[in-house]
């Protein structure tokens, strides 16, 4: 995507304090793939996306909900990173 504004509003909006930080926060997401699944949960671990490879579905339910398990932790911990992200922004306002 190019960004299509002028030298001049990219300056202004550098210098313009971002305030939207409940709006950015309810936007983070994680998201943790392996073995034909992935997994997307929102900043508090709440599943958002499941998605399946035709693969994925031939392994045994057990196995597969481990998998899901798994993955869920590992997206719930990529979503907290990137909140702390946002959060610190609040730190330097």
């Amino acid at each position: 995507m190019i960004d299509e504004r002028s030298v001049e509003q990219l300056l202004e909006d550098a210098e313009t304090p971002d305030t939207d930080y409940s709006g950015r926060l309810a936007a983070v997401t994680g998201e943790a793939s392996s073995d034909g699944v992935t997994v997307t949960v929102d900043l508090y671990g709440k599943p958002v996306g499941l998605r399946f490879d035709r693969l994925a579905l031939t392994s045994r339910a057990s196995d597969l909900s481990a998998l899901v398990l798994r993955l869920a932790a590992t997206a719930t911990v990529m979503a907290l990173d990137a909140g702390e992200s946002v959060v610190d922004g609040l730190a330097w306002s």
